[in-house]
């Protein structure tokens, strides 16, 4: 579902063809169960269209499709975006525009189609995302199985939002990680999806300031009970680098998880090419559906 609601037209603008635009505010619904739809924003050159988010984004995670030389201002915040474009687009020119949310829900990013409009520019536009809920998501595990073996990793279904309807998602406690054993990370969420044969544990990270950049290397997953090593098939991390200030999200696939949630894992996940390393412990991982088998 897609809401466009244009509020007024306001004061008239010329731009460089000598046609007056009507700068515009609108409203923007994101909707889960058609998460890859693309949304167009009428721009204009020496005119800043700002984009409002409801929910915070990852300013790093911002992709803009033409050089940057083509604007004057790109400002991007946790809950605003400014584009001024120095030169006017070609009418039949679309620019794209994605940018990623912050605490994992779904659907975790929106993306726009900068175009031109000759009649009108948005001036201001106000995105808003109605969360899929988990219960939702519990239909059609084999067409996830399917998805993440054609996809060869669960991570890209999560990143690229093409979850289908199938799949188990749980919050889980985030507050795993002690300041006396990871000092230089704070844990913002922590949850866990789960398909046939496999799981997936979304970590959303921000590293302390005055920290150097960090990426993620090699990852140890331990079953706390047995102390047995439990496979991890991929660990990918949804920005270039974790920054300081600028949230992450961190993607461990596990081949199999704990047959009750009774049990715990311990998660070592060391610095790539560092001596840095993100622990978390006492990580409780959901009891697979019925169906889904270790």
């Amino acid at each position: 579902m897609l809401v466009l609601t244009t509020l007024a037209g306001m004061t008239a603008v010329a731009g460089e063809t000598g046609v007056e635009r009507q700068m515009r505010q609108r409203h923007i619904t994101l909707s889960a169960e058609n998460p890859a739809t693309t949304h167009g924003v009428h721009v204009a050159a020496g005119t800043a269209t700002v984009l409002l988010f409801d929910s915070p984004v990852l300013p790093a995670s911002v992709e803009l499709g033409a050089s940057r030389e083509r604007f004057e201002r790109i400002d991007i915040t946790e809950r605003a975006l400014i584009l001024l474009p120095r030169m006017e687009l070609t009418p039949h020119e679309r620019i794209p525009l994605t940018v990623r949310f912050a605490d994992g829900h779904f659907p975790n990013r929106a993306t726009f189609a900068l175009t031109t409009e000759p009649g009108e520019v948005d001036l201001q536009v106000r995105v808003f995302r109605t969360a899929l809920a988990p219960e939702a998501l519990v239909e059609q595990l084999g067409a996830v199985q399917a998805r993440c073996e054609d996809s060869g990793r669960f991570s890209n279904l999560l990143f690229s939002r093409d979850l289908g309807n199938g799949i188990v998602a749980e919050q889980l406690n985030s507050r795993v990680a002690g300041d006396e054993d990871s000092p230089h990370f704070h844990v913002a969420d922590l949850r866990a999806f789960v398909a046939p044969g496999l799981m997936a544990l979304a970590v959303t990270l921000l590293l302390a300031e005055g920290q150097p950049h960090w990426r993620p290397g090699r990852v140890e997953v331990l079953d706390e009970q047995t102390v047995e090593q439990i496979p991890v098939r991929a660990a990918d991390l949804d920005v270039q680098t974790l920054r300081p200030g600028v949230m992450g999200r961190l993607v461990l696939e596990l081949r199999a998880g704990p047959a009750s949630t009774a049990e715990r894992v311990r998660i070592h996940v060391h610095e790539q090419g560092g001596s840095r390393i993100l622990k978390l412990k006492g990580v409780r991982l959901p009891r697979p559906p019925p169906g889904v088998a270790h």
